[in-house]
């Protein structure tokens, strides 16, 4: 009887339907600094994404982003020198414009481009 329960019970893990795997964010880190923005990569998968901010500055840094042709902004809080803030997001194909909204750091240089892939 024992047996035959183990063998049901074996039998249901193995033929039982797949589960969706989860699916991972993609990841890309900014790093703010007087006056620029560095990106660890230039592109990403559209979908989950983690757009992380570490500010190696000395002064206090924050970060919007827009889709180009989009209307939603992305913000993080004000980001203070050796600290980070992760910004989890949804992200559709096309090229994104990051810059720093402080006073006028994204004239001095705190911008960039994330263009993101189709899957």
């Amino acid at each position: 009887m024992r047996i035959a329960l183990v063998a049901a019970v074996a039998a249901a893990f193995l033929f039982a339907a797949p589960t969706p795997a989860t699916v991972n964010p993609a990841r890309v880190q900014v790093t703010a600094k007087e006056f620029f923005y560095a990106l660890s990569r230039g592109s990403v998968v559209a979908g989950p994404a983690i757009v992380e901010l570490v500010n190696y500055g000395e002064d206090p840094h924050d970060m919007r982003i827009k889709r180009v042709g989009g209307t939603h902004v992305y913000k993080t809080p004000l980001i203070q020198p050796g600290t980070y803030f992760d910004l989890e997001l949804k992200l559709l194909p096309g090229k994104y414009q990051l810059w720093c909204s402080i006073a006028n750091h994204r004239a001095l240089g705190m911008n960039a481009v994330l263009i993101v892939r189709k899957k």
